[in-house]
């Protein structure tokens, strides 16, 4: 199945329990893509920490996570 169309037409030949088990898997699978994992979030923070007048103890303890 390499189409949304394809992957429709083969859902709709599934039991009522396996749709309900595809819905879970499927809301499961969407959050765990939107969400940031902990190193963008840390990625985040630490693009543009260096800035003039940073010192190197600023930017160590921003990698250390102690904002």
């Amino acid at each position: 199945m390499t189409t949304i169309t394809e992957i429709a037409q083969a859902i709709s030949h599934l039991p009522p329990s396996q749709v309900e088990e595809l819905a879970s898997w499927l809301e499961q699978y969407r959050k765990g893509q939107a969400s940031p994992t902990l190193v963008d979030a840390w990625l985040k923070r630490a693009v543009g920490a260096a800035k003039p007048g940073a010192t190197t103890d600023d930017i160590m303890s921003l990698m250390r996570d102690n904002e």
